[in-house]
Formats: C-alpha cells, sequence, structure tokens
C-alpha cells in the first residue's frame, strides 16, 4: 500500500523569508563565511545647524553620519573560522590597511534578499567563547569589524 503522506512542498517566498536569514560576509577577496548574527549595521547622523546672520532664522540639516561597529557572531567552524584567523594575521602584519568588503543577506534557501557593500573596513576585535568539554554548548565566535560606510555611491553622505 502507497503512503499516503503527501511530499513536503519547497517553501513559498513568504514562507522562506519568514524562516532563519544567514549573512555570507567578504573582505576584499576573501570569503568570511556565513554568519548567523549581525549588529551594528546602522548609521546615524550629527544634526547641523546654520544660523543666518544675527537673526532668529536657522536651518537644520544632516551633518556628518557615524556608523557603528559591526558585530558577527556563529557558531566556529573550519573553513570560515580559519578565513577569518587568515584575515587577522593579514591585518597584524599589514597594520589594519582598510578595505572594502560585503555583506549579503540570505535567505534559508540561499536566495539574496539583499546586501550592503562595507567602505573601509578591518577587524578590530575577535573573540571566541569559552571551552568547556563538560557542557555541551558550541563554541561561538565574534568578530568586531569598523567600516566608514554603507551608503550607494553618490550620495552626499558617505566619505
Amino acid at each position: 500500500m502507497a503512503d499516503p503522506t503527501p511530499p513536503p512542498r519547497p517553501p513559498t517566498a513568504a514562507q522562506d523569508l519568514a524562516m532563519a536569514h544567514r549573512f555570507v560576509v567578504s573582505a576584499g577577496s576573501r570569503d568570511l563565511g556565513a554568519w548567523s548574527k549581525v549588529s551594528g549595521l546602522s548609521v546615524k547622523w550629527d544634526l547641523a545647524e546654520h544660523w543666518v546672520g544675527d537673526s532668529d532664522q536657522y536651518f537644520k540639516y544632516a551633518g556628518v553620519p557615524k556608523f557603528e561597529r559591526l558585530k558577527l557572531s556563529r557558531a566556529a567552524e573550519r573553513a570560515g573560522t580559519g578565513a577569518v584567523k587568515a584575515w587577522l594575521e593579514e591585518v597584524k602584519s599589514s597594520g589594519g590597511t582598510p578595505e572594502e568588503g560585503a555583506i549579503a543577506m540570505l535567505t534559508s534557501s540561499g536566495d539574496s534578499v539583499t546586501s550592503w557593500t562595507l567602505r573601509e573596513m578591518f577587524p578590530v576585535a575577535w573573540q571566541i567563547s569559552e571551552f568547556d568539554a563538560g557542557a555541551s554548548k558550541v563554541a561561538v565566535e565574534t568578530l568586531e569589524i569598523v567600516y566608514s560606510g554603507f551608503l550607494a555611491p553618490g550620495s552626499n553622505l558617505i566619505r
């Protein structure tokens, strides 16, 4: 007798977007692998004011953009962690020369949702969680990156 259970259907686009995203990161030509958590991808502008002579008239406008440190986290794994280690060794020997990088947001099935180009990025910190063979926890690595912008080229708001 045939199994009456229908085969599983592939997720629709809406269902796929509702599932966990992955974030693929590159630095220059290096693929730093997929990350499960990204924080700090944001921009804030200083508020600038211009007073007109001795009058009480003034104008407000966006000043210099400020970008937070980017924090990436994931379970440590051979290829990705090895790529990050090699990048950190290169940065140590070169003195942290800024370079262009990117973050791509992917759906759980690997389709691209969007991406950001990071200008003048370089790592400023890396750590891995405590090693404890008695605990049933995955070792998590965290990488911190600074960058000077991710806004579209041609914008007056990037360096």
